[in-house]
């Protein structure tokens, strides 16, 4: 439809395309008809909006103000023709499932939001996420398009020009267009800098314009600089020394086809890059000083100039990608002025340059451009500045002909729910603080990370370009996905080889264990079983990553001369273990998953008008549900992996299962070699170890013995993997933790925990939760506050099924023992609730039953006072010395071979367990009754009914108390009861051993 309205109107119509990547739509424009479609799925619907008559010359899309239209439309449509600027609602609404917000779009057009131009022509509309519009002039002025929902005499929307003076805008009034003399240089392109609010403007004379809004954005436009001759090639930041060549010999001006901002996590002292038509790139600095200095603290200080700070040359002509590494990697190579690369249209975002070249006759190519991630790992770190230069300056170039001139071109931004997750995850890590919203555009700012650190969380990156033959998708491969199409096909083992030997084995081996364990964001279905097979198996060959050594020899043989002399110039570094690209890779994996979250505080509060005090907010997770659940999803898949091998003794945890005593942290029980494992003398771990150790031997009468041998190292790595594994495992049960507190509305959980300890939970760091005690107490807390909701009078559940869900999800902060102590609270509270006497009484039982196999893990004052409750004191009895004896499970206490260092703080822990029943007694008796009774809730069953029912329990303690083989509690209890004045009671019940405490206390009198 859009190519037949474009041949109606003979060639000879104004058209215009571009793509709002912010809701995934390509539009184009047809004189007044205005065109809009979706660019990633084609639905063959294509919406159309006319507008009066006049052909469109510009078109924006804006983010709706809140609180001025009704909230199904989101975006503004801003079209501007030469009479009028004209703003459409933009309605989108989202799929059956949910999971596409932009599936559906609709237009609404809004009357009432129409402006007069005033005669100027626009030429290119700018927008900030804030909602704020620019629209620029051939008059070369900058207009803001203001809107309001309109009071009294107000109109609803009017253009206020930002850039005028007194004497221009005197000028305006006074004098009409025709009669005006001065040359006018309109703009024709202006870019918003989001991150650091400000605008660069491009015109038509390759002039550029920076514009500052302010340090939040909402400031006046303010005008900072010009800069007229910035492409000059006979400038020294530009071309270098001015030659002495003819004026014809000269290559003509190349112009300004691309302004783009860089942002802060791709440099910190450069602000935008100018691509120009010969392929050339400026980069710019929008601040003085050194640029060493400059941008250290750009969230704050505001440009002060537009200047030249670096170059690069024009990409080689001739490259192509290949299935190898994706693209050639170049360093800095100039082109030669007759291969000068024709540029018609360029796209730079997040390190990704797109230019479209024409300087081949026949067809023209797609040039894509990228950062070297090879490169980042070329030179050691000990190369010191210059190395870091070298690789900075590396690229990657890919050329791809194709049919047609690119027009235009946008990143293809995630959907929201995806760009939530990724944002929740690294909004507070340090270089992404200040890049909140919207969502989806924090992706762009990860992109620039660079791939090796990112591949593991976001897509592929994708770039839709809109050409003069249609729209096409760019898909850029990272590495991960460069190696699995290595696995995926019959590749000779030198191209695997040589992947490594490019990224290293530590990175290498890192992508394998990516490919392995599946752990490609929302791409595990492009992972087959036979490529996770085989880069399983790359990760254990010795052969690509390597042995454990010791880390020094090279150092030691280097300190000798050439002829035998003596040298002291050089110091000998110490040895030390240096483990193999596989542990290297599982470090950088498991770093990775665990970076955005590990030194940062889970919780945060959120109170009114951004206030984070606690007493106005409330406690809320830092981290979002899914992405703690994709965070969980990865990390268990990849702890499961390390499993699996260990389990199937793959590698070195084959060799190591082998080695008797050294391998006992891997396998406790079974044989150590079966005939199904990779530990039978077939292991590469084995031939690599045995080519080793003959060197050894034979060196052994001339160079003192190495530290360690072979075999210890490779120990000493599976040990250091497997305490890696069990990290991986500890923290992904403590995610799962986080998700199910999250469902229960931690907020009210935290309530619980009091003043101190909520604040400490406030605090909390991921690190503290997985590896801390005081992050284990408050996870006990938190779980028991949970269980207390589920199984309180207004609970939603049982005990079976929360404990369930905690057993299987984080077996190390819920073990068995809470599961049996739960369940027991479980039954006292049904029993406290029930009036049937048999049935409390069997509820009782079981509760005790329950708590026997646990003594020592049980809360016994709170459960004591239960039972007592319950009036079985049977419990009441035998618990608390259960623990007591499980305190001093040899019973040196009461045989007096205590070790005297330790007897008193054994001693009070126990005298803490006969305090339980001898508390009971005196409730019986009446002494302390009151203070007792008040902090339970079930008063009704804590007065015996008479006097004889209390004689009766008492007699009931003192029997029970009696039978208990335990002879200093024996003496707690005599002199409790003759304290409360039941000697008869001591008399009729009392203990063989009483006649020797009486013997003894009789003597103690005497003494007195």
């Amino acid at each position: 439809m859009l190519i037949e309205r474009y041949n109606t109107a003979a060639g000879e119509g104004t058209a215009l395309c571009g793509i709002f990547s912010d809701i995934h739509r390509a539009w184009a424009t047809v004189d007044n008809s205005f065109f809009i479609w979706r660019f990633d799925k084609w639905d063959g619907h294509c919406q159309e909006h006319n507008v009066d008559e006049q052909a469109i010359c510009a078109v924006g899309l804006a983010r709706a103000k809140p609180g001025i239209f009704i909230e199904a439309i989101q975006y503004l449509l801003v079209l501007a023709t030469p009479v009028e600027l004209i703003l459409v609602g933009v309605c989108c609404s989202a799929s059956a499932d949910g999971t596409d917000p932009y599936a559906e779009l609709s237009l609404q057009p809004l009357p009432e939001y129409m402006i007069a131009t005033d005669g100027v022509t626009m030429t290119c509309i700018t927008c900030t996420d804030k909602g704020q519009i620019f629209v620029a002039g051939r008059d070369g002025h900058i207009y803001e398009l203001q809107y309001t929902t309109g009071s009294g005499w107000r109109k609803r929307c009017r253009k206020v020009c930002l850039t005028t003076g007194i004497g221009s805008l005197l000028s305006r009034w006074v004098l009409p267009n025709a009669f005006k003399f001065s040359t006018v240089d309109p703009i024709v392109d202006m870019v918003m800098d989001e991150e650091r609010n400000t605008i660069y403007a491009r015109t038509e004379g390759m002039k550029l314009q920076l514009f500052d809004l302010g340090v939040n954005g909402d400031g006046p436009l303010t005008k900072i600089t010009e800069e007229k001759n910035i492409v000059d090639p006979r400038d020294g930041p530009y071309g270098g020394r001015r030659s002495n060549a003819p004026r014809a010999a000269r290559s003509p001006r190349p112009s300004i086809v691309c302004i783009s901002p860089v942002s802060s996590v791709e440099s910190k002292w450069l602000h935008a890059v100018a691509v120009l038509s010969d392929g050339k790139r400026l980069f710019l600095t929008t601040s003085g000083g050194s640029g060493s200095s400059v941008g250290l603290n750009s969230g704050l200080q505001r440009p002060t100039c537009l200047k030249i700070v670096a170059t690069r040359p024009s990409p080689p002509l001739g490259v192509g990608g290949g299935l190898t590494f994706g693209a050639v990697s170049v360093a800095g190579r100039a082109l030669p002025e007759d291969l000068a690369l024709k540029v018609e249209s360029a796209f730079y975002s997040a390190g990704a340059l797109v230019m479209s070249d024409s300087s081949a006759t026949a067809m023209s190519s797609l040039l894509a451009v990228q950062k070297d991630s090879a490169a980042q790992l070329s030179l050691p770190s000990t190369f010191g500045t210059a190395s870091r230069t070298s690789r900075a300056l590396r690229e990657t170039v890919s050329a791809l002909p194709v049919e047609g001139r690119m027009l235009c071109a946008s990143d293809v931004l995630p959907l929201p729910d995806a760009a939530y997750m990724m944002q929740s995850l690294y909004a507070d890590v340090e270089c992404f603080t200040c890049f909140r919203k919207p969502s989806e555009k924090a992706c762009i700012k990860l992109w620039a990370k660079g791939d090796l650190p990112t591949q593991h969380i976001l897509p592929r990156r994708r770039v839709v370009v809109f050409n003069t033959m249609g729209l096409m998708e760019l898909i850029f491969n990272r590495p991960v996905d460069i190696l699995r199409k290595l696995f995926d096909g019959n590749t000779l083992r030198s191209q695997i080889e040589e992947f490594f030997n490019r990224f290293g084995a530590g990175e290498a081996a890192a992508m394998c264990l990516m490919l392995a364990a599946k752990l490609l964001y929302a791409e595990d279905s492009l992972i087959s079983n036979a490529v996770s097979e085989k880069a399983a198996e790359a990760f254990e060959d010795p052969g690509l990553v390597g042995m454990p050594q010791i880390n020094g020899t090279t150092a030691l043989s280097n300190t000798r001369t050439q002829a035998g002399g003596f040298s002291m110039g050089q110091v000998v570094q110490e040895a030390e273990p240096l483990f193999s690209g596989a542990y290297e890779g599982l470090c950088l994996c498991s770093s990775r998953l665990l970076y955005p979250i590990w030194e940062l505080p889970i919780m945060s509060i959120r109170g009114p008008s951004g206030n984070n005090k606690r007493e106005d907010g409330v406690i809320v997770c830092r981290l979002s549900a899914g992405a703690m659940k994709i965070l969980e999803s990865k990390i268990h898949s990849l702890e499961t992996f390390l499993r699996s091998r260990r389990n199937k003794r793959r590698g070195l945890y084959g060799y190591v299962a082998g080695l008797g005593d050294s391998g006992s942290i891997l396998y406790k029980t079974g044989p150590i070699i079966g005939p199904g494992g990779h530990s039978n003398g077939r292991s590469p771990y084995n031939s690599q170890i045995r080519d080793m150790n003959p060197v050894d031997k034979s060196a052994s009468n001339k160079k003192p013995r190495l530290l360690y041998t072979s075999a210890e190292l490779a120990a000493m790595e599976v040990r250091a993997m497997e305490c890696l594994r069990r990290l991986l495992r500890r923290s992904g049960e403590a995610l799962f933790l986080l998700q199910l507190i999250c469902q229960h509305n931690v907020a009210r959980l935290a309530q619980t925990l009091g003043n101190d300890l909520c604040k400490k939970f406030v605090q909390l760091t991921f690190h503290q939760l997985v590896c801390s005690e005081d992050g284990d107490q408050l996870a006990m807390r938190l779980i028991s506050a949970l269980m207390e909701y589920y199984i309180g009078p207004e609970g939603r559940g049982t005990v079976e099924e929360i404990s369930t869900k905690l057993r299987e999800g984080c077996p190390s902060y819920f073990n068995e023992s809470d599961y049996k102590y739960y369940l027991a609270v479980e039954c006292l509270e049904r029993a406290s609730m029930t009036n049937n006497a048999d049935e409390r009484d069997i509820l009782a039982r079981d509760a005790f039953n329950l708590l026997t196999k646990i003594p020592d893990s049980a809360d016994l004052s709170a459960i004591c006072k239960r039972f007592e409750n319950l009036r079985f004191y049977e419990a009441v009895v035998r618990l608390p010395l259960q623990k007591a004896q499980a305190l001093d499970s040899n019973a040196d206490i009461i045989n007096g071979q205590i070790d005297p260092r330790h007897h008193d703080t054994i001693m009070l822990q126990r005298e803490q367990c006969y305090r339980i029943v001898m508390d009971a007694l005196c409730t019986l008796k009446g002494v302390g009754h009151s203070r007792m009774q008040s902090a339970d809730k079930s008063s009704a069953l804590a007065t015996a009914a008479d006097p004889a029912s209390r004689s009766k329990y008492i007699k009931q303690i003192i029997q029970l108390s009696v039978q208990w083989p335990d002879t200093v509690f024996h003496e707690h209890l005599y002199r409790t009861l003759i304290e409360l004045g039941l000697e008869n009671e001591l008399l009729e019940y009392g203990g063989s051993d009483l006649v020797s405490f009486l013997q003894s206390a009789g003597r103690k009198h005497q003494e007195e």
